[in-house]
């Protein structure tokens, strides 16, 4: 469990209630759950694609949560994660003590009536086949909580282990009796702003401790607890069995990058190089002996003729032949990405997750069905052992924040200006 779950075995749902005609409204919960979505559809923090990220927002009927829960849970595969988050009012049932999310219509009398029971969602998660299971509540407890919430543990103790389920890692945003802080003017809740900083800035701790590769659930919790008691805002609670705490979410954003391959890097606006200037960078190989990348914002021309006529209808627009590097301009080199779920095909070299290089000697007809899209590049630049970190080092290179999709642009000459305008 070192690393994260594979993003296209994975499902999650994002649940944000925003607008209550009993409760008063909760604005921030619809960009919890929208920024929230971005970040994990991001490749470089876990990749999750868009068919497999389900949102609602401000969902009426209590079915239509539990069906979308439930299909998630059914299609994640053993090597995915399931993730399912609720941001919004947290209810509880004076009779029975048991959790209810609330939906629009929830009325906090008889919340049960318009509510989600939290035992559907406990029911669909252990029905999945996926060995992950994290379920992050960023919800309030209206104060009805009774003497059953009493004991040993806090309300919000209670409430998580009975909501608790073989393997699933539970976080909720405050104890039992108090809400969960909603900060007027800010953009998110206190619980899930807290959140969506560390997986956006990553986590950088003080020397000796190390960086760590990714965050876990359980360091989330950590950070996030610390974060929010600095604010005097309520703790949150971790409940993990089976080592679910230890549950790599995200990688970490902050962490060195010992393999830059799959990397999109830009050059410096006052960086002047012959090879370099103002351009936009995918590396293809980076290791201790030296890297290997292509430019990619510098259209090079029409596709030659000799160019295999078989291949010309998977490449991307513009089909343009690109000017890679300096280095070895006889041979092309095919970018290839991959189709979501789609196995390697023949002769495919993998980059990074989807991204790879694809050999021409490949037959176009095996391989058509596994690849969304394809860019041709002539010529590739190189660096020495240790020459790349130092460009890096230096500033003269930046590493990006954006996926490797932008490889394949419809507007690759206004690339570099724009991966400078989004870092």
């Amino acid at each position: 469990m070192s690393d994260v779950a594979d993003p296209a075995a994975s499902q999650i749902v994002l649940i944000g209630v925003s607008r209550y005609r009993r409760l008063f409204p909760l604005p921030a919960a619809r960009r919890n759950v929208t920024d929230l979505r971005d970040l994990l559809q991001h490749e470089d923090l876990w990749g999750v694609r868009p068919e497999n990220c389900h949102v609602l927002l401000d969902p009426e009927s209590p079915a239509e949560v539990s069906r979308a829960i439930r299909r998630a849970a059914a299609a994640t595969g053993s090597d995915g994660l399931l993730l399912v988050y609720f941001a919004g009012h947290g209810l509880v049932d004076a009779d029975d003590g048991n959790l209810i999310l609330g939906l629009p219509d929830c009325d906090p009398e008889v919340p049960y009536e318009r509510g989600v029971p939290y035992d559907w969602i406990r029911r669909a998660v252990v029905d999945t086949r996926a060995r992950r299971r994290v379920v992050i509540l960023d919800c309030c407890y209206s104060g009805r909580a009774g003497a059953e919430f009493g004991g040993d543990g806090t309300g919000t103790d209670f409430v998580a282990d009975k909501a608790e389920a073989e393997g699933t890692c539970l976080l909720v945003s405050a104890p039992a009796n108090r809400p969960a802080m909603a900060p007027s003017g800010e953009a998110y809740t206190a619980f899930t702003g807290e959140l969506i900083r560390l997986l956006r800035d990553g986590l950088r701790p003080a020397p000796p401790e190390a960086t760590p590769a990714t965050l876990t659930v359980h360091t989330i919790w950590r950070t996030a607890r610390r974060a929010m008691l600095r604010r005097g805002f309520e703790r949150p609670e971790l409940r993990a069995r089976d080592s679910g705490g230890e549950i790599p979410l995200v990688h970490n954003p902050a962490a060195p990058r010992h393999n830059l391959a799959g990397s999109v890097l830009y050059a410096a606006p006052w960086f002047v190089d012959e090879d370099l200037s103002q351009h936009a960078i995918l590396i293809l190989r980076h290791n201790q002996t030296g890297a290997v990348g292509v430019c990619i914002n510098q259209p090079d021309g029409e596709i030659p003729d000799e160019f295999p006529e078989s291949w010309r209808p998977l490449l991307r627009d513009p089909a343009s032949l690109f000017h890679g590097g300096p280095v070895a301009r006889d041979g092309y080199i095919v970018v290839t990405l991959l189709r979501p779920g789609a196995s390697q095909p023949m002769r495919f070299t993998a980059v990074r997750d989807r991204l790879g290089t694809m050999a021409l000697s490949a037959a176009p007809e095996d391989v058509a069905g596994s690849v969304d899209a394809m860019r041709v590049f002539v010529g590739y630049l190189g660096w020495r052992a240790g020459e790349l970190e130092e460009f890096l080092d230096h500033g003269a290179l930046i590493a990006s924040r954006h996926t490797a999709r932008q490889v394949f642009t419809e507007r690759p000459g206004e690339l570099w200006h724009s991966l400078q305008a989004v870092r």
